[in-house]
This record gives C-alpha cells, sequence and structure tokens, in this order.
C-alpha cells in the first residue's frame, strides 16, 4: 500500500517538474508567450461567475433535520470507521521509509504522509460533533446553522478576486531571465532528486 502512495506522489512530482522546466525555458527565451497566457488566464477566470451559486440559498437543511437521527447516527459510523482505517491502514512515516532506498525521498514521502494523516484525523474528528448534534440535539444544530447560513457570502469573501492585480506578472515578466532560470534549475533539482 505504501508503495502506490509513494509512486503517485513520485509522479505528480516529476510531471510538475517536467512542466516547470517547459515554463521555464519559455519564460526565458519568449516572456511574451507567458503574457499571453497569464492574460488569458486572467480574463477566463471569474470567481463571481463560479460563485454565483452559493450566493443563491439552497433548501438542503430540510432532508437532514427531517432524518436527523439516521443521518447524524450514519455519519458518526462513517467517520468512526473512516478514522480507524486512516490511523491503521495508512503508512506511517517510518514505513514509507522502509519501503524506499532512496533516505530523503523516502523522509521527504513519509512526512507528506504523515501530514495528510494528521489533517484527515483532525478533519474528522472535528466533524464528529456536528453529526453528534445532528442525531441527538438537531435544535442546536439549527440555531448555529442559522447564524453560520448569514455570516458566510462567497461573494464578499471574494470579492478581492474580482480585482486584477498585474504586480506579481509585471515583476516576473520584468526580470523573466532570472525566473526562468529559477524554475528550470528548481525542476532539475527536483527531477535529480527522483530520477538520479
Amino acid at each position: 500500500m505504501a508503495e502506490m502512495y509513494l509512486e503517485m506522489i513520485e509522479l505528480f512530482f516529476i510531471v510538475g517538474s517536467f512542466l516547470a522546466v517547459v515554463v521555464g525555458v519559455i519564460l526565458f527565451f519568449k516572456p511574451e508567450m507567458i503574457q499571453r497566457w497569464s492574460h488569458l488566464g486572467n480574463k477566463w477566470f471569474s470567481s463571481s461567475k463560479w460563485t454565483k451559486p452559493l450566493d443563491v440559498v439552497h433548501e438542503t437543511d430540510s432532508f437532514y433535520f427531517r432524518n436527523h437521527l439516521p443521518v447524524g447516527v450514519i455519519m458518526m459510523i462513517v467517520s468512526l470507521i473512516g478514522l480507524f482505517l486512516i490511523i491503521n491502514r495508512m503508512p506511517s512515516a517510518d514505513e514509507v521509509l522502509a519501503t524506499t532506498s532512496n533516505i530523503e525521498v523516502g523522509m521527504s514521502l513519509g512526512i507528506l504522509l504523515e501530514a495528510l494523516k494528521w489533517f484527515l484525523i483532525v478533519s474528522i474528528i472535528s466533524g464528529f460533533p456536528v453529526w453528534g448534534f445532528l442525531a441527538f440535539a438537531p435544535d442546536k444544530l439549527k440555531s448555529i446553522n442559522k447564524k453560520l447560513n448569514t455570516w458566510v457570502s462567497a461573494g464578499l469573501i471574494l470579492l478581492p478576486l474580482e480585482k486584477m492585480n498585474h504586480g506579481f506578472d509585471n515583476f516576473v515578466l520584468h526580470y523573466h531571465k532570472f525566473f526562468g532560470t529559477i524554475f528550470v534549475l528548481g525542476a532539475a533539482f527536483i527531477l535529480f532528486k527522483f530520477l538520479g
């Protein structure tokens, strides 16, 4: 099992490094091409377009509160099963290190997997009280839910993304040879570590 995780993470870094080499070379020799891509990307992305459905109230709570006991209990059971599997089946940093011949790669991947493992554990444990409230005290959860529904607005949170800021893009394009070299050298270093 640990070998599969290792291969997936290695593949992610290798593919990302090859892409970084390509972007770095283009940035070094043809910065205007990167500028065109950046301009197209900036035009294409609009947070308000993507988050418009989030600013409309969609009634989904009624189903959960109508069936609060079975949904809450099922989610608590699923959370416990998930927690058990993550703690007992997900490889630890020591197991990852034992399966690799390269100590540095094994340590790096082991740390990444250990961080993911603890993130999942904390997320599941944090969510467990919510399912408990849903199952056994739905009125308390309703009052909390009302406050959260009135407080969260995706449009307001993502409003800064609607304003175009080309400061960093212009900075990179102004020093395109430096950043192109950094991209290529950084990617070459990662490729050397994983393929060498």
